[in-house]
């Protein structure tokens, strides 16, 4: 699970579904996506999507998805 991405969004009052309408993806995918069964590898481009929408630094990101692969 990436619950970075969840505290993050919960902390801005957003709903997975507004996450997903401004990437443009189905919720479903982005529910997938922040609980950790899809972007296993996230792609760089999501990544910069997501830490626009959830201001929160790349750096940042980074350190958490190499934390959540060890």
């Amino acid at each position: 699970m990436r619950k970075y991405l969840k505290d993050a969004r919960e902390k801005l009052g957003l709903t997975q579904a507004d996450v997903a309408k401004r990437i443009g993806i189905s919720t479903n995918y982005y529910c997938d996506i922040e609980n950790g069964n899809r972007q296993s590898e996230m792609k760089a481009s999501l990544l910069i999507e997501l830490s626009t929408i959830l201001k929160i630094p790349i750096s940042d990101m980074l350190k958490e998805e190499k934390r959540k692969e060890d």
